[in-house]
């Protein structure tokens, strides 16, 4: 059994051979690993027959005791765990083993070994998470390393669909010669992704979707005698699937376990985007030529920084601390569902209150906060925007039975309140706030899929969205101003004095 004890190594990279049914190559595969990595205190290499019904583990282990190589590690599963699977125990081993990085190689030899320390050294230097040796790069490198050509050609169409749905630019999305650092693999669910094939695409969505440095590189091609166990189509297709699930797992839509950001923030910066809740009310506080501003919930601050450099005071509320990068004129750290305010809020011109009052337990007290906290002057433009919970897919996810949270989008795991367009609007208006303006925002395709392709699904989701609300709208955002409070309404009512003394006087003249 497995030795499962945290144990802190010396030997900061480790080699992962994957290997199945790979007796009549696994110890050329072994032989053409270069002395310095057996040598080095910086390399271990663990080999994983996964079940093969063939002599592989007896031909690695008699080739570790020919050569005295200590530094390997040979392991054969049980029961067969796939290509995927395979990967997961050898991440786990790397991770329970205290490495610093990943090199994956396949037991056919169609990697080249040689190229270890060099991925070692590249990925050391580069501090990236994760190392792609690119085998398309080149049509002319890919057939003359005995590439089929319709498989060259199948994996340039797959990978520029995928380019298209991610937003990205790989050369090769389909690379079984990959690095990844310790660091990176402990971020993701990969026990999570497929045992199959696909899993490959699986983990280099996961590193999209946690904004991970990639690095690409030209490798040799080199088929030979080989037995491919991948059927094409079937993986093509499955490959396809992954990535559609992450591209609309990305911008909301849809919600999975998989991906889920571990650290860093969840949350992206969409103020460059005009079709975004936050372009959007960016562009209704330039036309109404607001000066001073309250950011309630201002997180990263992304929106403050933007009104900072149109030239607004910017004061800041937030359960966190304040951003140090962001110039706020005044912060307050408070706890929005239990705290008080603390300030007069017709003191500012506007307020935003962005994608906050799902994350509240009560979020009308909120706006009664908001309203209350008036003392003096007019009531300020108020913009709030949060999720529409009977978006078009979350109602078609509740009739296939399924309604799953994740770190992002509508079903965020951290939001305690949702709503549709007629209950929100109707907290609004039972809070006692005049409604001006209401509109749809569609979902970030912009941000999801990038180029031509993006802009244009933005553009007909957001016409869609302003067109049946309830049904489209991803995001809603309302302008509204708060009436007066009931202090502001009795402050400001005339007091009605009676003259004492000229009453009694017009008494006296009349008894006389």
């Amino acid at each position: 059994m497995l030795n499962q004890t945290k144990i802190k190594t010396a030997n900061r990279t480790l080699v992962l051979i994957v290997a199945y049914e790979a007796e009549a190559h696994i110890a050329t595969v072994l032989n053409r690993l270069p002395n310095e990595v057996w040598e080095s205190d910086a390399f271990s290499v663990l080999c994983i027959d996964d079940a093969s019904r063939d002599l592989t583990t007896d031909a690695a282990a008699a080739w570790r005791q020919k050569y005295h190589r200590k530094n390997l590690t040979l392991l054969k599963n049980r029961v067969n765990q796939g290509y995927g699977g395979n990967q997961k125990l050898g991440y786990k081993y790397a991770i329970d083993h205290g490495f610093d990085f990943v090199i994956l190689l396949h037991g056919d030899g169609q990697y080249a070994p040689e190229l270890v320390p060099q991925i070692a050294q590249a990925m050391k230097s580069e501090r990236s998470d994760v190392y792609l040796g690119a085998r398309t790069w080149s049509y002319v490198n890919a057939r003359s390393g005995g590439m089929p050509r319709y498989k060259y050609v199948g994996n340039k169409i797959l990978t520029w669909i995928q380019n298209r749905l991610t937003g990205k630019n790989l050369i090769e999305y389909h690379t079984g010669l990959r690095g990844y650092s310790v660091a990176f693999l402990k971020q993701l669910a990969f026990a999570l992704n497929s045992n199959d094939f696909h899993f490959d695409t699986e983990i280099l969505l996961q590193a999209f979707y946690c904004d991970a440095k990639i690095i690409e590189r030209p490798i040799p091609v080199h088929y030979g005698d080989e037995v491919c166990r991948v059927n094409g189509p079937v993986y093509a297709f499955q490959a396809f699937l992954s990535t559609v699930h992450y591209t609309l797992i990305k911008i909301g839509f849809l919600n999975s376990p998989q991906y889920r950001r571990t650290q860093g923030s969840r949350y992206a910066d969409k103020t460059e985007s005009p079709w975004s809740s936050h372009g959007q009310a960016l562009s209704i506080l330039a036309k109404s030529r607001t000066t001073n501003i309250l950011d309630i919930g201002c997180g990263n601050g992304f929106v403050a920084r933007k009104l900072i450099q149109a030239g607004n005071k910017v004061h800041g509320i937030d359960r966190s601390n304040a951003d140090s990068t962001v110039k706020f004129s005044g912060f307050n750290q408070i706890d929005l569902d239990r705290d008080p305010l603390n300030l007069d809020t017709a003191a500012f011109d506007a307020i935003v209150c962005m994608d906050v009052l799902e994350h509240l337990k009560h979020p009308e007290e909120l706006l009664l906060k908001i309203r209350e906290s008036q003392k003096t002057g007019q009531p300020p433009l108020v913009i709030l925007c949060t999720p529409n919970v009977a978006f078009i897919t979350v109602r078609l996810a509740l009739l296939l039975g399924f309604f799953n949270y994740s770190d992002k989008g509508i079903l965020d795991i951290d939001h305690s309140r949702l709503f549709s367009r007629d209950s929100f609007l109707r907290m609004v208006r039972n809070a006692g706030y005049d409604i001006l303006d209401f509109s749809g925002i569609p979902a970030p395709w912009d941000f999801a899929v990038g180029g031509f392709a993006g802009k244009t699904l933005v553009r007909v989701h957001g016409f869609l969205a302003n067109l049946w609300p309830s049904m489209f709208a991803f995001q809603m955002l309302v302008v509204c101003t708060p009436r007066h409070n009931l202090a502001q309404i009795l402050a400001d009512a005339s007091e009605i004095k009676t003259d004492t003394t000229e009453s009694e006087s017009v008494t006296e003249k009349t008894a006389i």
